[in-house]
Protein backbone atom coordinates (compact mmCIF):
# COMPACT_ATOMS: atom_id res chain seq x y z
CA UNK A 1 0.00 0.00 0.00
CA UNK A 2 1.31 3.61 -0.97
CA UNK A 3 2.13 5.75 2.07
CA UNK A 4 1.17 9.44 1.98
CA UNK A 5 2.45 12.45 2.72
CA UNK A 6 1.95 13.49 6.11
CA UNK A 7 2.27 10.25 7.81
CA UNK A 8 5.51 8.78 9.44
CA UNK A 9 8.06 7.26 7.52
CA UNK A 10 8.39 3.81 8.57
CA UNK A 11 11.18 3.07 10.79
CA UNK A 12 14.36 1.11 9.79
CA UNK A 13 18.07 -0.03 10.26
CA UNK A 14 20.66 -1.23 7.83
CA UNK A 15 23.87 -1.63 7.46
CA UNK A 16 25.13 0.52 4.05
CA UNK A 17 27.66 -0.66 1.99
CA UNK A 18 30.30 1.57 3.00
CA UNK A 19 29.90 -0.11 6.61
CA UNK A 20 27.34 2.31 8.48
CA UNK A 21 25.14 1.77 10.38
CA UNK A 22 21.99 3.49 9.60
CA UNK A 23 18.27 4.01 11.92
CA UNK A 24 15.87 5.89 10.11
CA UNK A 25 14.46 7.60 13.64
CA UNK A 26 17.88 7.99 14.42
CA UNK A 27 18.12 11.05 11.75
CA UNK A 28 15.44 13.02 13.34
CA UNK A 29 16.27 16.70 13.22
CA UNK A 30 17.41 16.07 9.35
CA UNK A 31 16.12 16.21 6.45
CA UNK A 32 16.14 13.06 4.44
CA UNK A 33 15.99 11.58 0.64
CA UNK A 34 15.22 8.37 1.00
CA UNK A 35 15.50 6.61 -2.87
CA UNK A 36 13.99 3.07 -3.88
CA UNK A 37 16.27 2.09 -7.15
CA UNK A 38 15.97 -1.04 -8.68
CA UNK A 39 18.75 -3.38 -9.27
CA UNK A 40 22.31 -2.78 -9.50
CA UNK A 41 22.66 -3.75 -13.68
CA UNK A 42 19.31 -1.56 -13.97
CA UNK A 43 20.83 0.77 -16.99
CA UNK A 44 17.86 3.29 -16.02
CA UNK A 45 19.16 3.21 -12.04
CA UNK A 46 23.31 3.53 -12.84
CA UNK A 47 21.98 5.95 -15.39
CA UNK A 48 20.45 8.16 -12.80
CA UNK A 49 22.97 7.65 -10.57
CA UNK A 50 25.03 9.19 -13.32
CA UNK A 51 23.00 12.16 -13.28
CA UNK A 52 22.69 12.77 -9.73
CA UNK A 53 26.79 12.76 -10.32
CA UNK A 54 27.02 15.42 -12.64
CA UNK A 55 24.47 17.86 -10.56
CA UNK A 56 25.74 16.70 -7.04
CA UNK A 57 28.41 19.37 -6.30
CA UNK A 58 26.85 22.35 -7.59
CA UNK A 59 23.62 21.58 -6.24
CA UNK A 60 23.00 18.95 -3.65
CA UNK A 61 26.60 18.71 -2.28
CA UNK A 62 26.43 21.61 0.61
CA UNK A 63 22.56 20.73 1.50
CA UNK A 64 22.25 19.56 4.48
CA UNK A 65 19.96 16.23 3.15
CA UNK A 66 20.74 12.90 4.40
CA UNK A 67 20.63 10.88 0.97
CA UNK A 68 19.88 7.12 1.45
CA UNK A 69 19.33 5.24 -1.83
CA UNK A 70 17.86 1.33 -1.58
CA UNK A 71 18.64 -1.40 -3.62
CA UNK A 72 16.92 -4.94 -4.20
CA UNK A 73 20.31 -6.33 -5.26
CA UNK A 74 22.69 -7.90 -2.65
CA UNK A 75 25.76 -6.04 -1.73
CA UNK A 76 28.30 -8.63 -3.96
CA UNK A 77 26.47 -7.23 -6.98
CA UNK A 78 25.59 -3.77 -5.62
CA UNK A 79 29.32 -3.47 -5.07
CA UNK A 80 29.53 -2.75 -8.94
CA UNK A 81 27.30 0.58 -8.63
CA UNK A 82 30.13 1.36 -5.53
CA UNK A 83 32.92 0.88 -7.15
CA UNK A 84 31.95 2.31 -10.47
CA UNK A 85 30.42 5.51 -9.02
CA UNK A 86 31.48 6.20 -5.60
CA UNK A 87 28.62 8.00 -4.96
CA UNK A 88 28.31 10.65 -1.53
CA UNK A 89 25.35 9.07 -0.44
CA UNK A 90 24.66 5.57 1.15
CA UNK A 91 24.16 2.32 -0.58
CA UNK A 92 21.37 0.03 0.81
CA UNK A 93 21.25 -3.92 -0.27
CA UNK A 94 17.72 -4.81 0.70
CA UNK A 95 17.64 -8.24 -1.58
CA UNK A 96 14.87 -9.28 0.91
CA UNK A 97 12.30 -6.43 0.01
CA UNK A 98 11.77 -5.25 3.59
CA UNK A 99 12.34 -2.03 3.21
CA UNK A 100 10.70 -1.95 -0.22
CA UNK A 101 7.56 -3.48 1.66
CA UNK A 102 7.34 -1.62 4.55
CA UNK A 103 6.95 1.77 2.16
CA UNK A 104 4.73 -0.09 -0.60
CA UNK A 105 7.27 -0.11 -3.08
CA UNK A 106 5.13 -1.37 -6.06
CA UNK A 107 5.66 -3.57 -9.35
CA UNK A 108 3.64 -4.13 -11.87
CA UNK A 109 3.75 -5.25 -15.68
CA UNK A 110 1.55 -2.11 -16.47
CA UNK A 111 2.83 1.06 -16.58
CA UNK A 112 6.10 -0.21 -17.55
CA UNK A 113 7.15 1.82 -20.62
CA UNK A 114 7.05 5.65 -20.65
CA UNK A 115 9.03 8.38 -22.41
CA UNK A 116 11.31 7.92 -19.03
CA UNK A 117 12.50 4.54 -19.83
CA UNK A 118 13.24 5.62 -23.82
CA UNK A 119 15.33 8.62 -22.13
CA UNK A 120 16.96 6.63 -19.58
CA UNK A 121 18.09 4.01 -21.96
CA UNK A 122 19.49 5.95 -24.44
CA UNK A 123 20.78 8.45 -22.15
CA UNK A 124 22.49 4.85 -20.32
CA UNK A 125 23.84 3.68 -23.78
CA UNK A 126 25.41 7.92 -24.69
CA UNK A 127 27.20 7.66 -20.93
CA UNK A 128 28.61 3.66 -22.08
CA UNK A 129 26.48 2.02 -19.03
CA UNK A 130 25.72 -1.73 -20.33
CA UNK A 131 21.64 -2.03 -20.97
CA UNK A 132 21.63 -5.33 -20.90
CA UNK A 133 22.56 -7.74 -18.29
CA UNK A 134 20.84 -10.13 -15.78
CA UNK A 135 18.59 -8.48 -12.91
CA UNK A 136 18.59 -9.48 -9.80
CA UNK A 137 15.01 -9.38 -8.20
CA UNK A 138 11.43 -8.37 -9.82
CA UNK A 139 12.51 -6.76 -13.29
CA UNK A 140 9.20 -4.72 -13.57
CA UNK A 141 9.65 -3.04 -9.65
CA UNK A 142 9.33 0.91 -9.80
CA UNK A 143 11.54 3.49 -8.09
CA UNK A 144 10.17 5.44 -5.96
CA UNK A 145 11.73 8.43 -3.59
CA UNK A 146 10.50 9.82 0.01
CA UNK A 147 11.32 13.69 1.47
CA UNK A 148 11.18 13.02 4.79
CA UNK A 149 10.96 16.20 7.00
CA UNK A 150 13.15 16.75 10.41
CA UNK A 151 10.16 15.08 12.65
CA UNK A 152 10.23 12.07 10.49
CA UNK A 153 7.26 12.63 8.33
CA UNK A 154 6.61 11.84 4.56
CA UNK A 155 6.38 15.29 3.09
CA UNK A 156 6.71 13.61 -0.26
CA UNK A 157 5.69 10.56 -1.24
CA UNK A 158 6.84 10.02 -5.39
CA UNK A 159 6.03 6.64 -7.09
CA UNK A 160 7.05 6.41 -10.35
CA UNK A 161 4.18 5.66 -12.70
CA UNK A 162 6.90 3.23 -14.68
CA UNK A 163 10.53 1.86 -14.42
CA UNK A 164 12.12 4.63 -15.38
CA UNK A 165 10.34 7.63 -13.41
CA UNK A 166 12.04 8.95 -10.52
CA UNK A 167 11.70 12.31 -8.49
CA UNK A 168 13.03 15.55 -10.47
CA UNK A 169 15.95 17.48 -9.16
CA UNK A 170 14.10 20.61 -9.11
CA UNK A 171 11.28 18.93 -6.86
CA UNK A 172 13.96 17.48 -3.99
CA UNK A 173 15.81 21.06 -4.47
CA UNK A 174 12.23 23.09 -4.04
CA UNK A 175 11.23 20.81 -0.86
CA UNK A 176 14.31 21.49 0.98
CA UNK A 177 15.45 25.18 0.62
CA UNK A 178 12.28 26.16 3.18
CA UNK A 179 13.42 23.72 5.31
CA UNK A 180 17.10 24.67 4.80
CA UNK A 181 16.21 28.63 5.43
CA UNK A 182 13.69 27.99 8.48
CA UNK A 183 10.58 28.31 7.31
CA UNK A 184 9.38 24.91 7.56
Amino acid sequence: MRLEAGTNAPDFEAITLTGHRIQLDQLRGRLVWLSFYRYAACPLCCYRVHELLSVWEETFASLDIVSLTVWQSPEAKLNEVLERYQPPFELISDPGLQIYEAYGIEKGITKVFGKEVFQGVAGAFKAGIPVARPWDGPATRRPADFLIAPDGTIDVAFYGENVGQMIPFDDVLSWAQPHLRGAV
